[in-house]
């Protein structure tokens, strides 16, 4: 019996042999093997998300939550009682003095029409927006966590316009609150939102 040769129309010589030898030498085997095996491991991960993610306060306003820009926010506090305003808008409860500064405070709720809800405790909290003039607070019923939002629909030009998502575990996700348009009505045309 003879020993098999090269098949027909394979190339002879050294450049041949040295090709074989790297190709199935065992690290060589074992390489592909790792690489197949992480290809196959691969499969049944989720792609990574390749949405916008926003740094966002979500915040309990009515019997809905809420997403305000976190860059927007100076802090969130316990809600103290304003000094109402006479003839002033429903949304505007009015004027409350925080840090020795005064503040305009409005019912994220009621600016949004929506019904307010009482919190279970009674205790609302007041998100301060980082603004200069005039200082603004909005009344919710409860600030609840500060998320890396992923974005499902970009932002309009309404005071509600975006929804974003707190991650895979919050199918539902919130709207995004656009504090330039929920705030135009209470500044008036002159003041920049």
């Amino acid at each position: 019996m003879t020993a098999p040769g090269p098949a027909a129309g394979a190339q002879d010589g050294p450049a041949h042999e040295i090709l074989a030898d790297e190709v199935l030498s065992p690290a060589r085997i074992a390489a592909l093997l790792d690489a197949r095996s992480r290809r196959l491991a691969a499969r049944g991960q989720a792609l990574p998300e390749t949405r916008a993610r926003l740094r966002t306060l979500v915040c309990q306003a009515g019997a809905e939550r809420f997403g305000l820009p976190v860059e927007a926010v100076a802090e969130v506090a316990p809600f103290r009682p304003c000094t109402p305003v006479p003839g002033a808008p429903p949304a505007l409860l009015g004027l409350s003095g925080r840090g020795g500064v005064l503040l305009s405070v409005l019912d994220l709720a009621a600016a949004l029409g929506l019904g307010a809800e009482t919190p279970e405790d009674g205790r609302w909290h007041l998100v301060v927006l980082r603004r200069e003039t005039p200082r603004i607070g909005l009344r919710v019923e409860r600030a609840l966590a500060v998320v890396d939002a992923l974005v499902d629909e970009p932002s309009g030009d309404r005071p509600v316009s975006g929804r974003a998502r707190a991650g895979a575990d919050d199918p539902q996700g919130f709207p995004l609150v656009n504090l330039p348009a929920l705030l135009r009505p209470f500044l008036g045309a002159r003041q920049p939102a």
